[in-house]
């Protein structure tokens, strides 16, 4: 472990990810253990105040030699001194102070095809899980790092498609190295690792993922990559909080046109409309970056994305885990619906139980519009209160 990889965490278990103090401090101190060091007087002329002031006043690292002993036992931890910290994080306003990972880490820095994050909608369409799975095959064959979150859905699907590909995927959680979640994933997971990949993540052992850890996460996706792709984002989605931070980053979107009757594309087909990049090939993708790299292969890239597609259409699969009902996952609690949730949000909560439901079967008893009835499930699932199964089935 390096010197100073127990200040790092002693500070970012005081601030939190993803903290507006990250930059005062990196500005102000010359190393973690100058912060650690300093007195409050210090601090709050480095601008720092309130509750995180207190927490940097509480000078103990008993609790992160701990997290560290745990963490080494996972897989390996990271921080901003160290050589194989990607350069591309260092450019971020709030960039990680640590991350945890198992298996190995990329060289972002040092690319001879660009990293590209590619994210969508938990609850797909077969179009949309086919599309990404096609596009994320073609760039991982021309050795694009595919980047993702290791959710369900699309995340899963441009996984998948970078390891059929036979290529490198990163997923970034949004919880601890040593939580199951999605539960349904962890074959997965296992995958990326063994073909030469990393699933990491800012947050120590043992923290879920809580709902606001996704917004904080989602900086991460498109940190690490040159530019996002955006396959099925409905109107409320994650995928278009990583679309806005790739903007703020200086990273290029990138979006799959998908059908304007579907919910799932809704928020996706606005991007366009605003001035995304429409894209329909993995070789589209790739021309921007051509010249600043030289020899990518736009056609083999679109020829990986075809042989993909016949994989699909065949019914091929990757020897991965399979979706399991919930009473086969770990049991948990429902979780209560807040009340900041809209209208018909919270009557689509009050007609789901813990055992899944079809959509049709809601639509049919709440009465709401299939439109609406989707955008209401995804608010749901995006306030951490409903999961979704393959076949359009929800439950609390």
């Amino acid at each position: 472990m390096e010197k100073n990889t127990l200040y790092w965490m002693w500070i970012q278990q005081a601030v939190g990810q993803g903290s507006s103090a990250v930059p005062k401090l990196l500005d102000a101190f010359s190393s973690p253990e100058e912060v650690y060091r300093a007195d409050r007087l210090e601090l709050q002329k480095a601008g720092i105040t309130g509750k995180e002031l207190d927490c940097l006043c509480r000078k103990s690292l008993d609790g992160v030699k701990r997290l560290a002993e745990r963490s080494q036992k996972l897989g390996w931890i990271l921080t901003p001194e160290e050589d194989a910290y990607p350069d591309l994080l260092r450019q971020i306003f709030s960039p990680p102070l640590v991350l945890y990972g198992k298996g190995r880490m990329p060289d972002f820095d040092t690319v001879s095809a660009p990293p590209i994050a590619m994210v969508g909608t938990r609850g797909c369409t077969a179009y949309g899980e086919k599309v990404a799975g096609g596009i994320a095959a073609g760039l991982a064959a021309v050795g694009c790092v595919l980047v993702s979150g290791g959710a369900k859905g699309i995340d899963r699907a441009a996984h998948e498609g970078a390891l059929y590909a036979g290529g490198c995927t990163v997923a970034v959680q949004a919880c601890g190295l040593d939580v199951p979640y999605p539960q349904t994933n962890s074959r997965l997971r296992e995958a990326i690792v063994e073909q030469g990949g990393a699933v990491i993540t800012e947050y120590p052992p043992g923290v879920p993922a809580y709902r606001n850890h996704f917004k904080v996460r989602n900086r991460l996706l498109s940190a690490l990559s040159w530019g996002v792709c955006i396959v099925e984002a409905p109107k409320i989605s994650g995928a278009l909080i990583t679309a806005r931070t790739a903007v703020e980053q200086n990273r290029d979107v990138f979006v799959i046109p998908g059908n304007i009757t579907s919910p799932a594309s809704y928020g996706s087909n606005e991007l366009i409309k605003n001035g995304a990049l429409m894209v329909t090939r993995a070789g589209e993708i790739l021309q921007g970056y051509a010249a600043r790299l030289g020899g990518l292969s736009e056609t083999e890239a679109d020829r990986a994305q075809e042989a993909y597609f016949a994989f699909h259409e065949h019914g091929g699969e990757l020897p991965l885990d399979t979706a399991v009902e919930a009473s086969e996952e770990e049991q948990v609690p429902s979780v209560p619906c807040p009340e900041s949730a809209s209208a018909e949000a919270k009557q689509v909560y009050e007609r789901l139980t813990t055992q899944p439901m079809t959509a049709e079967e809601l639509c049919v008893c709440t009465g709401i519009p299939v439109g609406t009835l989707f955008a209401s499930l995804t608010e749901l699932e995006l306030l951490g209160c409903v999961r979704s199964y393959p076949g359009k089935r929800y439950s609390r």
